[in-house]
């Protein structure tokens, strides 16, 4: 028989519920102080799996096409929402449960049936990625009763199922296994799948792959970059009504600062997993930290932690924060300075800049633009500069000077010979070294110990820098590793816009910490003699 109809208005025929219920009868707590205890879904998990699983009214069971209503969806949310364990719970489901249409009983209610020969991957553009659900699903079988079933085989690289199918996971290089007969897929992290490395093409290819088997597919992911143009981002615009969307669009926080704020937003945002209403996420502890730490790139945390979609760059400094830092100052001759210099001989500007060992001030010494008007023949006035950062020597008693070496070696070879041990290079295209000077500055502008001295040329190429993500880098011991997984860059908020006292203001900044570090003194007579 049929469907029976809505017993109320709204209702729709649905497998979710029994898929929901055989989830928290098999599965377990895969990690955590929990680890082991029955899986049990929140609300927000339980509304997924009604409309994941939603069937047409007048479905019929195989071989008919078509009975389930969607034929993907995608599940965004914030980072720690538990987006990996649920997926995973979802694949024990889809490998053994009741996913599968298999009619109507005498009520006219839906029956499921488990698939009788799955094959299920959990997809990633890394092996680090998809261990984010294929470990979860691993312990859910080792620590649960799915273990003891006959013919349960759960490996490191492979599970193989009572029913003869399998279980896996593959990561995108691995082309030969992505054209298998799969019945159901997981895409980890779908906002990493990007145009760049191909990854893209990739998901297209098992996506119609999964499609030419009558399976569905699951992307899990965090708000994505829209200059990436993910797969989760193609995803989500794409309007295709046969793909379930589900996230919480956000309400921006225009202040970070702003605690009610920011708390509301974040409890909105993690729903059930929220600790206030049974969950496992410490919103006022370690969240409201990571939101606000000025470790990371604010678009990133933005949307890790606050779902949106937003560029991946942020303002070096908050220009209103930068107004309010400056003060009517000047050096006075014989003070403590460490200085920072950024030079071009062309298009960009040449920059030199003072940070006063005493107080970390900033104070702009120097910098030569291209004026407007000057033909393409126009070149920095080498020799000027030479005498500039020669008289700065003079005037002051320099613990350091760290400067970008491009097109400026033979000047800083002089310079290194005339003040010996007091001339450092700094390659600002050295990744690493140049994010640990742009995190020391931008945690000291964060925490109120950076001022400046109000110079209009700072203040402006200050404000056209913009932090961009560089390369992939190792998480430190206790970082989220999909917050910190790229080192920091300084670029240009446009095309035209300088940014050179921006750069030798970080490199000033960071020459001064370094100074302290080793021991430099502001009274001492002598300038020092060692550097790392």
């Amino acid at each position: 028989m049929p469907w029976r109809g809505p017993a109320e208005d709204g209702e729709f025929p649905t497998l979710g519920y029994d898929v929901g219920e055989w989830i928290e009868a098999h599965v377990v707590i895969p990690d955590g102080y929990r680890q082991g205890e029955p899986y049990r879904l929140t609300d927000e998990m339980w509304k997924f799996l009604v409309h994941f699983y939603r069937l047409y009214p007048h479905a019929e069971p195989w071989p008919a096409p078509d009975a389930l209503r969607y034929t993907g969806a995608q599940l965004r949310r914030s980072q720690k929402w538990g987006k990996d364990p649920f997926g995973a719970a979802i694949d024990l489901a889809e490998g053994l449960g009741p996913t599968r249409f298999d009619g109507w009983n005498a009520r006219g209610e839906p029956v499921g049936a488990p698939y009788p020969t799955p094959l299920i991957v959990c997809l990633g553009t890394s092996e680090d990625q998809t261990d984010n659900t294929w470990r979860p699903l691993l312990n859910m079988i080792r620590l649960g009763p799915l273990i003891n079933l006959s013919g349960m085989d759960a490996g490191e690289t492979r599970i193989n199922l009572p029913s003869g199918g399998r279980m896996e996971p593959v990561t995108t290089s691995a082309r030969a296994r992505l054209g298998a007969p799969m019945t159901f897929l997981t895409l980890t992290e779908s906002h990493l799948f990007t145009l760049q490395g191909g990854y893209r093409k990739v998901c297209g290819a098992v996506k119609r792959n999964v499609a030419g088997m009558d399976g569905r597919w699951l992307e899990l992911t965090n708000a994505w970059d829209p200059t990436e143009g993910s797969e989760a981002q193609v995803t989500a615009e794409s309007g295709d009504d046969r793909v379930y969307v589900d996230t919480v669009e956000p309400n921006r926080v225009v202040d970070l600062t702003d605690d009610e704020t920011l708390y509301a937003e974040l409890l909105r945002q993690y729903g059930d997993s929220a600790r206030e209403r049974g969950g496992w996420v410490n919103i006022k502890g370690r969240i409201f930290h990571e939101v606000r730490s000025s470790r990371h790139l604010e678009a990133d945390r933005r949307r890790f932690f606050l779902n949106e979609i937003v560029v991946g760059e942020s303002v070096l400094v908050d220009p209103i924060r930068w107004d309010l830092a400056g003060r009517e100052d000047a050096l006075v001759a014989g003070e403590a300075v460490a200085l920072g210099f950024d030079g071009s001989k062309y298009q960009d500007a040449t920059a030199l800049v003072a940070s006063r060992i005493a107080d970390s001030r900033l104070f702009c010494l120097r910098v030569w633009e291209k004026p407007q008007g000057a033909g393409r023949d126009w070149r920095v006035p080498g020799p000027e500069v030479d005498r500039v950062v020669r008289d700065v020597f003079a005037a002051y008693r320099v613990a350091v000077l760290y400067a970008d070496p491009y097109r400026w070696q033979d000047y800083l070879d002089q310079w290194a010979a005339a003040f010996p041990k007091r001339v450092v290079e700094f390659n600002t295209n050295v990744e690493q070294r140049m994010d640990r000077a742009i995190e020391r500055f931008v945690t000291s502008f964060g925490e109120g110990e950076l001022t400046h001295d109000g110079s209009p040329h700072l203040t402006r190429h200050i404000k056209n820098a913009v932090l961009v993500k560089g390369s992939r880098k190792k998480p430190r011991p206790g970082e989220e590793d999909s917050v910190t997984t790229h080192y920091l860059k300084m670029a240009k908020r446009g095309e035209a816009m300088l940014i050179d006292l921006a750069v030798a203001a970080v490199l000033a900044h960071h020459a001064r910490g370094h100074a302290i570090e080793d021991g430099f003194q502001t009274t001492a007579p002598e300038p020092m003699v060692a550097w790392r």
